[in-house]
């Protein structure tokens, strides 16, 4: 994981690097945005997948982001049009 986060496109042999991940999942959200533009839309994903998107829109989401994600985790991304306005954590573990 820190390989692939320092280095976007190292992949394992017969992987995936982070950055062919990231723009094939951007791409899919930026067309899914654009087909419910002002809608409510679900996606469900793997954490990484969900870091490297969440990451394509602000830098902060990186590993050290996604090792402090929860199994399951949920966040709420709000966007104006393509343009990301505001994450929010909902998941809340109650112990």
């Amino acid at each position: 994981m820190e390989k692939s986060f320092s280095d976007p496109n190292f992949s394992l042999t017969g992987g995936e690097s982070n950055a062919v991940c990231q723009n094939r999942a951007i791409a899919v959200l930026k067309k899914l945005l654009k087909i419910y533009r002002g809608r409510k839309l679900v996606l469900g994903t793997h954490g990484a997948v969900m870091t490297l998107m969440m990451g394509y829109y602000d830098k902060r989401y990186d590993l050290n982001f996604l090792l402090q994600t929860s199994k399951p985790d949920v966040y709420r991304m709000e966007f104006n049009d393509q343009v990301l306005v505001e994450v929010k954590r909902m998941w809340n573990i109650t112990r």
